[in-house]
């Protein structure tokens, strides 16, 4: 098929698109779709920036080259292993639906097939597709090839080569940028296209040997304005905005959270609540010799904002690691002057503390810090902060902890890790524990005079064994109020 000939099939029998809106090719898809169609390419990539149509072209492609031949497979392939469907095989479901010709040739459509009347059958393809391997796929797409970056997914990639037994067949890619030294399938690709020949002085469009690359750094849609960009950047971290916006590779590590957006949420007129707290706690426990941290939240008045209550860091000496009972000992006196609603702790961590706080009454549930749960930690943290949703008091080390954790970028979302060895995250970590289990229990729960009036008679001096290092706030001595005057 000539690019001439996909052009004008989808001029004549694509006119809606996947939401049932006319629409039409641009001009520089058009120019792109004459030079990668021009002759036969074993690989064709398209890498525009994000909102640019990419997934809704691959599925034109699909339904043109499978409308057009007789007998003919195409699969396209999940982009992880987290999507069970491909975005590209869901957009073909509603273009054959809204739009009459395509509609005609449809003999049945189930949830991962759809088989049309010249013998035609387009597949979806989870990435742990076990049978990828000796197909005879006249067509395969990859949709965000950015987010192959295991050896298994990389091995799928190999295993579905096109096969010599069919004539012309060819891989198509739909992808933005990835991050350098992880998304090799598609880095390797990229580098190997910017070597090759520039078949146009107006658009960035490579050819080496049976690779065909289309790689753009340009918004050319209508909403990509000064504006769209702007206010996108204004709510992204900088190398995800420079990957998606500007289809740049970038390091998987970036700057989790920006000193001056936590010292946007620092209330310098507030301090540690003392005792009757309705609160949410994160409990992160160190391994051996390094640091633990409590952190507690709580729900402003009016339920919209959460607000930090308190915060403990254990740091260990050359001589003495931090010790569990320590650790135990504050969570316990903790319960007698607060309303714990939720405490959350990873069990690989503090399987023991758990255990022992709950037959001392406490229940902590168990939060394993899973690729999944490190994502919701991450994601929610920075958006909490970023978007003003979380009030701090002033606190240096809690400043700290948080200002040293950077953002590692997954196909899933951003986690939030330990930038080098010696920095400590610990309180961030417990901190944003803290703040998904504030979220999942909701504003409800005891008010601080229900709390008042369930435990009246604690003695609000009783707390003042207690000893907190780091920052003289927290300082106890004979006849402070508590740790947290």
């Amino acid at each position: 098929m000539t690019g001439r000939e996909l052009i004008e099939f989808i001029d004549r029998n694509i006119p809606f698109n996947e939401k049932g809106e006319r629409w039409s090719l641009a001009r520089y898809q058009r120019a792109v779709f004459l030079l990668m169609f021009a002759r036969y390419f074993i690989t064709r990539i398209w890498s525009e920036i994000k909102k640019s149509g990419k997934t809704f072209l691959a599925a034109c492609i699909v339904a043109v080259e499978m409308m057009t031949r007789a007998n003919a497979e195409a699969v396209c392939i999940a982009n992880d292993e987290e999507q069970a469907q491909s975005r590209v095989f869901a957009t073909c479901v509603a273009l054959f639906d809204k739009n009459p010709t395509l509609k005609a040739s449809l003999v049945k459509v189930t949830q991962n097939e759809i088989r049309l009347t010249n013998g035609s059958v387009i597949r979806a393809v989870a990435s742990d597709y076990k049978g990828a391997a000796g197909g005879r796929e006249f067509l395969r797409v990859f949709d965000e090839l950015w987010a192959y970056d295991s050896e298994r997914m990389t091995r799928l990639w190999e295993e579905m080569r096109p096969p010599p037994t069919e004539k012309e067949s060819y891989t198509l890619v739909v992808s933005y940028a990835g991050f350098s030294g992880e998304s090799t399938v598609l880095e390797k690709l990229y580098q190997r296209g910017l070597k090759g020949k520039r078949l146009s002085s107006r658009y960035p469009v490579y050819a080496d040997g049976r690779l065909f690359m289309f790689w753009s750094h340009t918004g050319r849609q209508p909403w990509h304005t000064k504006a769209y960009f702007e206010n996108e950047a204004a709510d992204m971290r900088p190398n995800q905005f420079r990957r998606l916006h500007r289809n740049e590779w970038v390091s998987s590590e970036s700057t989790f959270i920006l000193p001056e957006q936590w010292d946007n949420i620092v209330d310098e007129s507030r301090s540690p609540i003392l005792t009757g707290g309705s609160v949410c706690l994160g409990i992160d426990i160190g391994v051996k010799s390094d640091t633990s941290g409590v952190v507690a939240v709580s729900w402003d008045t009016d339920g919209k904002k959460l607000v930090v209550a308190f915060h403990r860091v254990w740091k260990p000496t050359k001589k003495q690691p931090v010790l569990l009972g320590d650790v135990k000992g504050f969570i316990k006196e903790v319960s007698q002057h607060h309303a714990i609603q939720k405490a959350v702790a990873d069990p690989s961590q503090a399987y023991r503390l758990i255990e022992e706080l709950r037959d001392e009454g406490i229940v902590v549930e168990e939060f394993t810090q899973s690729q999944a749960n490190g994502v919701k930690m991450g994601e929610t943290l920075f958006s909490l902060v970023k978007d003003r949703n979380l009030i701090a008091y002033k606190s240096a080390e809690l400043r700290e902890h948080v200002l040293n954790a950077v953002g590692v970028e997954t196909p899933g979302g951003v986690r939030m890790v330990k930038g080098k060895a010696t920095k400590k995250i610990d309180a961030a970590i417990a901190l944003a524990m803290a703040c998904v289990a504030a979220i999942e229990k909701g504003p409800g729960g005891d008010s601080v005079r229900q709390f008042i009036e369930n435990n009246a008679g604690i003695d609000d001096h009783s707390m003042s064994d207690w000893t907190f290092y780091g920052e003289g706030v927290f300082n106890t001595s004979p006849g402070d109020r508590g740790p947290w005057s």
